[in-house]
Order: structure tokens, then C-alpha cells, then sequence
């Protein structure tokens, strides 16, 4: 199952894959901590989406600054699970970014 997530911050956004145990910490042997999704799961951070322009410089669409991501699970949520991720509604026409 494929989720679209759109949150404050990137930080919002860990924060909710791991209250939905889709996401763990770890720390790396530098002792960075990163949050990584656990097993049967795939994300794609892409962040703020920006604006495009035309030629002259004029807006032609308007960016996003919430931080996105793509979340892809290879088992179903549980409601508590779903209800914890931030996801959005209503879905874009034509995602930034998909799965292939």
C-alpha cells in the first residue's frame, strides 16, 4: 500500500512514522542519529516541493513548503497506524514523485 505524507517539518515527519512503528532510530557510528523505516517498509523523502516557473520567470505552479515524503508498506496498517501517519486530502491530480 502506497501513502502520500505531507508534514510541518521533516522532524514532524519521523516522529509520526515512529509513533506508527513504521520508523525506528538509529544511530550511526559517528553517533548520528537518523530515523530509518523498519522492515517491509520503503520511504522517499522529497521534502518541500518547489515552485515552477515558465520561461520569463512567472510562477506557472505554486510550491509546497511542508516537508513530503512517499511511504510504501508491504503488509496492511492497522487504523492506529494509518490515523498516526499525516497524510492529506485532498491527494494532488498529478504527484510530484511516484513509485515505479
Amino acid at each position: 500500500m502506497d501513502y502520500l505524507l505531507r508534514s510541518t517539518t521533516e522532524s514532524d515527519l519521523d516522529d509520526s512514522l515512529i509513533a506508527a512503528g513504521l520508523a525506528e532510530e538509529s544511530t550511526d557510528t559517528d553517533g548520528e542519529v537518523m530515523v530509518l523505516p523498519v522492515a517491509g517498509v520503503t520511504l522517499d523523502r522529497i521534502g518541500p516541493i518547489p515552485a515552477s516557473y515558465d520561461a520569463d520567470g512567472n510562477i506557472v505552479k505554486p510550491g509546497h513548503p511542508e516537508f513530503h515524503a512517499n511511504l510504501r508498506v508491504s503488509f496492511e496498517l492497522t487504523k492506529e497506524q494509518e490515523d498516526a501517519l499525516p497524510t492529506f486530502d485532498p491527494l494532488p491530480s498529478v504527484p510530484y514523485r511516484v513509485w515505479l
